[in-house]
C-alpha cells in the first residue's frame, strides 16, 4: 500500500514537472513571438526598398500592411534613383530605429536630386522629402536637417513655379493682345487687362531668369569610353597563304 502511495506521489510530481516545463516553454515561445513581432526590416525586393515586419510567431516576417494612409504611404516600397545601390538587409528593434535609417537613405537621395539642376530629378527629390516628412521617429538632428532640406528644395521649386507662371502670363498677354486688336466686343476690356498684366509679365520673366541663373547647371553626361582597337588584319605573308 505504501509502495502504491509512493508511486502515485512520484507520478503526480512527474506530471506536475512536465506541466511546468510545457508552461515555461509556452511562455518562452510567447515572449519570442512578441519580440519578433516588434522587429522591423529593410530589404531589397525586386529592385525596390521594402519595409517588412516580424509576424507574431517565433520566426518569420511579412510586408508591412496598415489601414493608416499616412503610414501606408511612408512605408510603401521605394524606387531608388537609377543606378543607386540598395543597402544590405537591415533589422531594427523598434520603429524609431527604422525611421532614422530610412531617413538617412531618403535624405541622401533627395540631396543629390535637388542639387542636380534637373527638373525631373527635382520632382523625384521632392517625392523623397515628402516620404521623409511622414516618418514619426526621426531624431532631433534629423528633424533639423529635414527643415534645411525642405527650405533649400523650396527655393528650387519656387524657381520652377516662377518659370511656369511666366509662361502662363506670356500666353495670357498674347491672347489679350489678339483680342484687343480685333473688333470683338471685348476688345476694350482686353486692352485694359493687357495694360494691367504687362508689368506682372515683365516681373515674372525677370524673376524666372534670376532663379534659373542661381540654379546649378546640370551635370554633363560622362564621356564615352575609348573605342576598342580593331583586331590586326593579316600581314602580307599571311595574305598569300
Amino acid at each position: 500500500m505504501a509502495d502504491e502511495t509512493g508511486q502515485a506521489r512520484s507520478g503526480g510530481r512527474g506530471a506536475l514537472a512536465w506541466l511546468l516545463v510545457l508552461l515555461l516553454a509556452g511562455v518562452v515561445a510567447w515572449l519570442v513571438s512578441e519580440r519578433n513581432a516588434r522587429h522591423w526590416y529593410l530589404v531589397a525586393d525586386e529592385g525596390k526598398l521594402a519595409v517588412k515586419r516580424g509576424v507574431p510567431f517565433p520566426i518569420g516576417r511579412q510586408a508591412f500592411r496598415t489601414s493608416d494612409p499616412a503610414q501606408a504611404s511612408a512605408y510603401a516600397p521605394i524606387d531608388p534613383p537609377p543606378g543607386a545601390k540598395l543597402p544590405d538587409e537591415q533589422e531594427f528593434d523598434d520603429r524609431s530605429a527604422l525611421d532614422q535609417a530610412l531617413y538617412d537613405l531618403l535624405s541622401g537621395w533627395a540631396k543629390e536630386d535637388v542639387a542636380s539642376g534637373e527638373s525631373a530629378r527635382l520632382e523625384r527629390g521632392l517625392g523623397y522629402l515628402g516620404r521623409a516628412e511622414r516618418l514619426a521617429g526621426l531624431s532631433p538632428a534629423q528633424l533639423e536637417d529635414l527643415r534645411g532640406l525642405r527650405a533649400e528644395s523650396s527655393y528650387y521649386e519656387a524657381g520652377r513655379l516662377l518659370g511656369r507662371a511666366a509662361d502662363d502670363l506670356r500666353q495670357a498677354a498674347e491672347k489679350l493682345r489678339m483680342a484687343a486688336g480685333s473688333r470683338s466686343p471685348r476688345g476694350a476690356d482686353a486692352l485694359v487687362l493687357l495694360r494691367q498684366i504687362e508689368p506682372a509679365v515683365d516681373a515674372a520673366v525677370t524673376a524666372s531668369r534670376t532663379a534659373q541663373a542661381a540654379q546649378p547647371a546640370p551635370k554633363p553626361a560622362p564621356p564615352p569610353g575609348p573605342a576598342a582597337a580593331p583586331a590586326p588584319g593579316p600581314g602580307p605573308r599571311d595574305a598569300g597563304r
